[in-house]
């Protein structure tokens, strides 16, 4: 028991000291071993613990450090009984399904310890596969339920591996900053005559925004004119609700007012999900904008759409406030 103790301190030492320029990830847990009729044992429990290292732009999702163990486990047809300590790394492939549940499959090599060898059963390194499934059930909390098999390099001797555990996540990433557009400094010798060197309709002295895109409509600053519409859905929805039109009239309305602009439809989400998702879902509530819009009376030939899914965050994606300013509909105006 003292051993166990040992090392599953020394695995959350290991967590705590780990670098910062990761996302990491530990979950202990809980299960049961059914090892192979040959091998004279009795069906085991079994607690651990897990170290998760997350890569990002890699085929592989997570290096996975684990430690399993196995107390008085007995003999079959005799009084002896041993102690299992079994040490594995693992590469894990996750599969996203849905914004919270993800399928696993997983690969690796392991070194198992037994106290008390007999009956063929020996200290040897042992190759493991399996899978599992991975449910968020809070931004901070995930249940883990996985089966592996594990061929020992010695006999080939085999054992099937059944557990359940809850993952909590350390060490999270530091959301992408926004970058501040900052303005040109006036130049040194007033012109003779007001100038507007991106012909935006502000003039240089009093443009915040230099160098907007040719045709870009623009506010008092000088800087492109956005109404951010936060638009909220259902989950896995494109439908918008009535709640939500007020917000969709504000544009209509300037729409009509500026009967030679255009509307640009940029439709934004939070981070969660996969990024084919997160475009798709995107591109979907703009154009469901796009259609009340059209509702409200805007021609649909003065309006487009444009999907940018998870990669123009205008706050965190680690809190729940900040992912619903991301949750988004911004209506950019062209000339």
């Amino acid at each position: 028991m003292k051993k166990s103790l040992f090392s599953l301190a020394a695995l959350a030492t290991l967590v705590f000291a780990a670098p910062v320029a990761y996302n990491y990830e530990v979950t202990p847990t809980i299960g049961g071993v059914l090892p192979e009729g040959n091998l004279n044992l009795d069906g085991q429990l079994t607690y651990g613990l897990r170290f998760g290292i997350n890569l990002d732009d890699s085929i592989i999702s997570q290096i996975e450090l684990g430690y399993d163990r196995s107390d008085n486990v007995d003999y079959k047809h005799s009084t002896k009984e041993t102690d299992f300590n079994r040490y594995y790394a693992n590469l894990v492939k996750e599969y996203k399904m849905t914004p919270e549940t993800a399928l696993y499959a997983l690969v690796g090599l392991g070194y198992e310890d037994i106290t008390n060898e007999a009956f063929k059963n020996d200290d040897s390194m042992f190759a493991q596969y399996g899978g599992g499934v991975k449910y968020w059930v809070t931004d901070t909390f995930a249940l883990k339920a996985e089966v592996r098999h594990a061929i020992k390099f010695d006999h080939g001797d085999n054992n099937l591996f059944y557990s359940l555990g809850f993952t909590i996540p350390l060490s999270p990433k530091t959301a992408p900053v926004v970058a501040k557009v900052e303005p040109k400094p006036a130049p040194v010798a007033a012109p003779i005559a007001p100038k507007d060197s991106d012909m935006d309709g502000v003039y240089d002295d009093k443009d915040k925004c230099p160098n907007t895109p040719a045709g870009t409509v623009v506010d008092a600053d000088g800087c492109t004119k956005i109404i951010r519409l936060h638009v909220t859905f259902d989950f896995d929805k494109s439908t918008v609700k009535s709640e939500f039109m007020p917000q969709i009239q504000k544009v209509a309305d300037f729409m009509k007012q500026n009967p030679g602009y255009r509307v640009v439809l940029e439709g934004h989400t939070d981070s969660k999900g996969s990024d084919a998702y997160n475009m798709k879902l995107s591109d979907q509530r703009a154009k469901a904008v796009a259609k009340a819009l059209s509702s409200l009376g805007v021609v649909a030939a003065k309006v487009s759409t444009e999907a940018y899914g998870e990669s123009k965050p205008v706050a965190t994606n680690d809190t729940e406030a900040g992912r619903a300013e991301n949750r988004r509909v911004d209506a950019l105006f062209k000339k």
